[in-house]
């Protein structure tokens, strides 16, 4: 069965969610690596064990967030790629 005007509109609408989820994803895990490298830099540089203790669990907190962040994405592209398989069925 063909596609309607209205059903490729939304197909397109779609597909242009999907990419600004992409790069949404790309900002995450980017930022995800800078915040690891930034705790990683202030753990090699203090001396106090607190303070190393302190950071360690500051940075699997903040990488466990955007983590979750991610997997969030993720799931937002997949439901979207369901919906155009919906509306292609």
């Amino acid at each position: 069965m063909a596609l309607s005007q209205s059903e490729r509109n939304q197909i397109a609408s779609y597909r242009v969610q999907i990419e600004g989820y992409r790069k949404d994803l790309q900002s995450l895990k980017d930022n995800k690596k800078r915040t690891s490298e930034s705790y990683s830099n202030m753990i090699k540089s203090t001396n106090d064990p607190n303070s190393k203790r302190s950071y360690r669990q500051s940075k699997i907190n903040a990488v466990n967030n955007i983590t979750n962040s991610i997997e969030s994405k993720k799931n937002e592209i997949q439901r979207v790629q369901e919906y155009i398989k919906r509306l292609r069925a």
